[in-house]
């Protein structure tokens, strides 16, 4: 009697399915734009690095800096405008000039007769001999008619140099604000590279240890799966 021997079919070698797509990968910032972007607007670098943290902080200090530069300058005005007319009532200064070596005179000498003495001592002990070079020394130095002035008591004499220590404290007070916003914006460039540096460092390490996993159909329905890294 014959018999028929079965033949077993192997099963068909599987099909790999559509790999998945693969993540993106974190790009390189420049060090050099993050700290220039920083260095024209606070935070602009860590923002682009993607540490927006710090962007908040650094906006929030620049703010804060030139909103205190602002006040500062305006009760500098405000005591300036006041101390000019206060001498103008109580001094008879001319209100109309208002250049600062003027003002200065009027702190340091009690009334304008003093202060043209003053003037012409000077003048005679840098040219004994010669009144014309006198005369030309003290051309543009004395004040007469319109810019004299007299104090009439020290009271009120105090209270004018008062007033102008305030408006030129606060005016002081402007610059140091600019000087602090300054070093706000190269603290935030610097800050901005060493972000930059630290996010290509840890890219550069995770591309050197990346690993792959990937799985291979072998004749007979098998698979093979190869791990694949670099370091």
């Amino acid at each position: 009697m014959a018999t028929q021997a079965g033949i077993a079919k192997a099963d068909p070698p599987v099909e790999p399915g559509p790999k998945p797509a693969p993540a993106e990968k974190p790009r390189p910032k420049s060090v050099r734009k993050a700290f220039f972007l920083s260095l024209a607007v606070p935070g602009a670098g860590e923002y682009y690095v993607g540490q927006k943290r710090y962007t908040r902080g650094f906006l929030a200090s620049e703010a804060m800096i030139w909103s205190f530069a602002l006040f500062s300058r305006y009760q500098g005005s405000m005591w300036r405008d006041d101390y000019i007319s206060y001498a103008a009532l109580e001094a008879g200064t001319n209100s109309a000039r208002r250049d600062d070596l003027y003002y200065q005179n009027v702190y340091e000498w009690p009334n304008s007769i003093w202060y043209n003495e003053y003037q012409w001592v000077e003048a005679r002990d840098l040219y004994p001999d010669d009144p014309a070079a006198q005369a030309a020394y003290v051309a543009d130095k004395l004040y007469a008619g319109a810019d004299a002035w007299e104090w009439q008591s020290e009271e009120e004499w105090n209270r004018f140099r008062s007033l102008r220590v305030k408006s030129e404290s606060a005016y002081r007070r402007v610059t140091y604000a600019a000087g602090a916003a300054l070093l706000n914006h190269l603290l935030s460039a610097v800050n901005a590279a060493r972000l930059a540096k630290s996010h290509n460092s840890r890219h550069s390490i995770k591309k050197r240890m990346a690993m792959d996993l990937n799985v291979h159909p072998t004749w007979g329905g098998g698979m093979a799966f190869v791990l694949t890294g670099r370091f």
